[in-house]
């Protein structure tokens, strides 16, 4: 069994820049809402991005390559 990954609701652009950024919005958003473990699956290109995150919110982050560019994160809980 195969598993594809890709978006559950396409935008109405085609601009790959707005789709990774409003991912990391959202990421960004539940870091800041959630004090505790968290995992998302995310797209291969904004891994640079999510090291950067987890920098800025003090949270280890982990991850695994999922296949068709993507990666499953894990960010660790926060300490506040």
């Amino acid at each position: 069994m195969s598993t594809h990954w890709g978006l559950l609701l396409p935008f109405d652009t085609d601009s790959h820049d707005f789709v990774r950024g409003f991912e990391l919005g959202r990421l960004w958003w539940i870091l800041h809402t959630d004090s505790g473990e968290v995992w998302e699956t995310v797209h291969a290109s904004n891994a640079e991005m999510i090291l950067r995150i987890g920098e800025a919110t003090g949270r280890e982050v982990f991850s695994e390559e999922v296949g068709d560019d993507w990666l499953h994160v894990q960010f660790s809980g926060s300490d506040s």
